[in-house]
C-alpha cells in the first residue's frame, strides 16, 4: 500500500510533493477506481503513515454519491485508518518511525484537546495514536 500523510497539525513550511496512489470516485454514478494524486511532503509537525487498513463508513458513500450535493471530484474515499508511522518531522515528539498508528474521522493537534467543549472527549485508543474526537452524550449537554 502506498504512503500518504494524515496531517495530525497544519505545517505550511513543506512545499514539496510525492506521488501517492488512492482509489477514488469521478462521479456519483461511477463505481471507485485506482487513481494517482500529489501529496506535500510532511511539514516539522507531520506525520507520515504508510496506510494498512482504512475504513470507509456511510459518510464517505454519501459523499462518493455526491448525496450532499457539495462533492469535488475526483474525491478519494475513506478518513479512518490504521497504519505504520513511515516519517516524522523534526517537531514531532510523540511518534516514530515504524509505530503502529490509528487516526479517527476527525484528528486534531494535542494542543487543541482543552479547546473541546463540555460533551465531547478526546480519545487514543491505541498506544502512541493521534488524538481523535468522539461525540459522546452527557446528561449535561
Amino acid at each position: 500500500m502506498p504512503s500518504t500523510d494524515v496531517e495530525l497539525a497544519p505545517s505550511k513550511a513543506a512545499t514539496k510533493t510525492f506521488k501517492t496512489a488512492g482509489y477514488a470516485a469521478h462521479s456519483a454514478t461511477t463505481p471507485l477506481k485506482p487513481f494517482s494524486f500529489a501529496r506535500r511532503e510532511p511539514g516539522p509537525k507531520d506525520v507520515r503513515i504508510d496506510v494498512l487498513y482504512c475504513g470507509v463508513c456511510h459518510s464517505d458513500l454519501h459523499t462518493a454519491k455526491n448525496e450532499w450535493t457539495n462533492t469535488t471530484y475526483p474525491v478519494v474515499p475513506g478518513h479512518e485508518i490504521v497504519g505504520r508511522v513511515s516519517k516524522v518531522g523534526s517537531d514531532v515528539t510523540k511518534f516514530k518511525v515504524g509505530d503502529q498508528v490509528g487516526v479517527g474521522c476527525w484528528s486534531i493537534p494535542a494542543a487543541s484537546a482543552k479547546a473541546a467543549r463540555p460533551g465531547w472527549r478526546t480519545i487514543a485508543r491505541m498506544a502512541r495514536s493521534s488524538p481523535t474526537t468522539a461525540k459522546t452524550r452527557s446528561s449535561a449537554a
